[in-house]
């Protein structure tokens, strides 16, 4: 019941969304996320670890499809944060377009019910069909709300998703075969693929992954089509989808191909955080506060994608605790950009100079997000960091000491964005307002989160740990 509830709540409100074009929609859509936010909260209160099987029921059997649903406690936490961001980005309200708030709403929501499909598959082949349905809705929020060179920028996004589609379903048609038809997860586990063949079928499941969180050098598509998407779009890409790319790794990467991930461990862990410094690096040099916020989600990315590869129970605990903090960072800084550009018609950092002046409760809103970011103790992010550098610290201390360096550069260029936006040279003859009550209803529990988190990491932790260190002894891994 849970699980049928969860995909269908968004999905039936969506329908009615985009073929009644009711006048409401934003407020319709924002009871919809809120009825699944209760249904996922009831589902974490009743959780009693384990995987929990919600519905099993055969599809298709020549093809291996089987609708299987249910979660363990890596995907329960997908499910929670899923549930949690979508109310945010649809009441939010910055950079809501007025032409069809309708359909564009209910894209919205289509998205969020097949990113539940994803986190709560346990069939490869259902995995599969979400995974790419999530794909349609967000290629039309981006084609239709869009900001300068949207259809080539969009195209360019299509085609790498395709491509990774297109890899992970060749991976996944051939593991099909091996196990003569059945896709389920556990099935796909126990085959005993020989060693040679992992060391390709890796990366023929990994490449989509490895696209869509994404790490050096398949990012590409990713800074220009966050600065160009709509607001919205732009959160639920960082906040959600490239949390799907982690979540595949631990489904479908670590427990069939652990030869393989032993294989190539260290040098996704390279590609990974040479991605990381090379995006903290260009955020640097950004003087848009939108396209920072991109290149530091890649220096983000990079650092979770190498703390998953640390492959053991720190690294792989605290990727997905990281992924937790990282998506409330995400909603925190876009929020704020979307506030301020709405105060100054732009979001060009040295356009908006001085802010702090005329807006010094939005400057102390700011600043306390920016805290989770640098990720000082007692912030979720400093756990989570801190947790993936232990991980990788047992699989080699020099890239460990390379990977600490992401800390100081993100510093620097967070401080320097304040710096920018909110001590710059004064706006003269400008009057903006200050943070008002929308600001606080949407930031201030962001922020009490991340220090809630920070100082209590045991519900999160308490999810992952078990799964994670059960995954890791059947491949006798610690």
């Amino acid at each position: 019941m849970i699980a049928a509830l969860l995909l269908l709540i968004p999905f039936l409100t969506a329908l009615l969304l985009v073929t009644m074009r009711p006048a409401q929609a934003r407020p319709i859509a924002l009871v919809a996320s809120l009825a699944s936010l209760a249904v996922v909260l009831f589902a974490w209160i009743s959780y009693t670890g384990g995987t929990v099987i919600h519905y099993d029921h055969d599809w298709v059997n020549a093809w291996g499809l089987r609708f299987v649903v249910g979660y363990d406690g890596v995907g329960l936490l997908m499910v929670i944060l899923t549930a949690l961001v979508f109310p945010f980005i649809i009441g939010a309200g910055y950079g809501q377009p007025e032409d069809r708030p309708a359909l564009f709403n209910g894209l919205l929501l289509f998205t969020q019910s097949f990113l539940y499909l994803v986190f709560l598959a346990q069939n490869a082949l259902l995995f599969y069909i979400g995974y790419e349905l999530t794909l349609i809705p967000v290629f039309f929020l981006l084609l239709f709300w869009g900001g300068a060179d949207r259809r080539a920028i969009t195209v360019r996004f299509f085609i790498y998703t395709l491509v990774g589609g297109l890899s992970l379903l060749f991976g996944i048609v051939y593991l099909l075969i091996q196990s003569g038809g059945n896709g389920d997860f556990t099935a796909l586990a126990n085959l005993d693929i020989p060693a040679s063949t992992q060391l390709w079928l890796f990366w023929a499941l990994f490449l989509a992954f490895a696209i869509k969180l994404p790490i050096f050098p398949f990012h590409s598509w990713q800074p220009e089509t966050y600065y160009m998407a709509p607001l919205q779009g732009t959160m639920v890409l960082g906040a959600v989808m490239l949390k799907m790319g982690l979540y595949g790794v631990y489904k479908l990467v670590f427990p069939i191909v652990p030869a393989g991930v032993e294989h190539w461990q260290t040098t996704v862990i390279v590609l990974a955080l040479i991605g990381a410094v090379y995006g903290g690096v260009i955020a640097f040099r950004q003087s848009d506060f939108k396209r920072l916020v991109a290149f530091s989600s890649l220096s983000h990315v990079g650092v979770l994608c190498a703390g998953l590869f640390a492959w053991n129970t720190y690294g792989i605990s605290g990727s997905f605790y990281q992924a937790f903090a990282h998506a409330i960072l995400v909603l925190g800084m876009l929020y704020l950009v979307g506030a301020m550009q709405e105060r100054t018609g732009t979001t060009d950092m040295g356009a908006m100079g001085g802010l702090k002046g005329h807006a010094p409760r939005l400057a102390a809103l700011f600043l306390l997000v920016l805290v989770n970011a640098v990720a000082l103790p007692l912030t979720q992010s400093f756990v989570g960091e801190w947790l993936m550098f232990a991980g990788l610290w047992q699989v080699n201390g020099w890239l460990t000491l390379f990977a600490l360096t992401t800390i100081v550069i993100g510093a620097i260029y967070m401080l320097y964005a304040y710096q920018r936006v909110m001590l710059g040279p004064d706006r003269a003859n400008v009057t903006l307002q200050d943070a008002g009550m929308r600001d606080h209803l949407y930031l201030v529990p962001l922020i009490a989160v991340t220090l809630i988190l920070g100082v209590y990491p045991g519900p999160i932790l308490e999810l992952v740990d078990a799964p994670v260190q059960q995954l890791l002894s059947s491949l006798s891994v610690h």
